[in-house]
């Protein structure tokens, strides 16, 4: 049948604090060793003793909890490491039972809870820092005092360059010269149709008479 072990003990670190991970790495062996699975390790850290062991008042707690066959005894090994350990305080060695793990279940989402209380309170208490909104350039609004031109009336902007008033004189003798070769062109234009007409007019002049005379 297997269990679920948990095994605490008090390192003296008054001479050297390293002592912690080396007493720590030898249970950790021992249980691996023998059959066991570890399942956490918890450093409690440097507390104060209840009343001093061999002149020492304060000590380094660990806690290993593991599982392991009830078969297999590892409780009683690892009990015979802490009596030959002269660097081991105190010792503690139990077997954790169905109630204990639902009661720890339960503490630590209450714990979980209690974090997530704080963490909301202080966020209530920090300032609320409030930022003005950017409108962007397509949507800011067009102020009242400034005049709108319509597209319709803007000019368009012409990319040749300005004429000088020589250039302007000599396009306006050249435009003048030809409309006066066009006025001249229509002149001798009509004047080349009216001998047309003259001599139309004549020969029906002659018939009218030839029909008179026929008469």
């Amino acid at each position: 049948m297997e269990n679920q072990y948990s095994t605490i003990f008090v390192v003296d670190i008054s001479q050297n604090p390293d002592e912690v991970d080396t007493v720590s790495s030898r249970i950790q062996q021992l249980i691996e060793d023998h059959g066991g699975v570890i399942k956490k390790i918890d450093r409690w850290g440097k507390r104060r003793l209840a009343y001093s062991i061999n002149k020492n008042t304060h000590g380094f707690y660990v806690e290993i909890e593991f599982s392991a066959n009830s078969r297999l005894n590892i409780p009683r090994i690892l009990e015979g490491e802490y009596r030959l350990n002269d660097r081991v305080l105190r010792f503690l060695s139990y077997t954790i039972t169905k109630k204990e793990l639902i009661q720890r279940s339960i503490n630590s989402g209450k714990a979980k809870a209690r974090k997530l209380e704080q963490a909301e309170k202080e966020i209530e208490k920090q300032p609320v820092v409030e930022k003005e909104a950017k409108i962007p350039a397509s949507e800011e609004p067009i102020q009242a005092d400034a005049p709108v031109e319509s597209e319709n009336l803007k000019k368009p902007e012409s990319s040749e360059p300005e004429k000088t008033s020589e250039e302007v004189e000599s396009i306006e003798e050249e435009k003048s010269s030809e409309e006066e070769k066009s006025s001249e062109e229509e002149k001798t234009f009509d004047e080349e149709k009216k001998p047309e007409k003259v001599e139309e007019d004549e020969s029906s002049k002659e018939e009218n008479k030839n029909e008179k005379i026929e008469n």
